[in-house]
């Protein structure tokens, strides 16, 4: 069984942490990406323009459409590291990328905390 602190090690190394509410769901490539707007409510972790954010979403087993929470923490990284507005979701092996805050908020202020150390 792995830890906890493996499965949300992404949260150590994103570049930008979001909490926001869910705008859109667009498919790009079905069960393999898509592209995600929030609008942006807090940022726990780096800095992004408030209002809407779009990214992209890469994870094999992607849904069609969003039946997931509204409100929602997403770990980020930058995509292309010459813009610093294109974003995309963490990935890696057992990462999730989109967390629901009623759940998890708690939880990922402490590992924001203990990695600003």
């Amino acid at each position: 069984m792995r830890s906890t602190s493996t499965i949300f090690s992404e949260l150590f190394d994103a570049d930008v942490i979001v909490r926001g509410t869910f705008r859109n769901y667009e498919v790009l490539e079905p069960g393999h990406e898509a592209r995600v707007t929030l609008e942006i409510q807090e940022t726990p972790k780096g800095s992004v323009q408030q209002g809407p954010l779009s990214f992209s979403w890469t994870r094999r087993g992607l849904a069609d459409r969003w039946e997931g929470p509204n409100d929602v923490i997403v770990a980020l990284k930058r995509s292309n590291p010459d813009n610093r507005e294109d974003y995309e979701v963490m990935r890696g092996c057992m990462v999730q990328g989109i967390y629901r805050t009623d759940k998890y908020k708690e939880f990922v202020m402490g590992i924001i905390a203990r990695s600003a150390r």
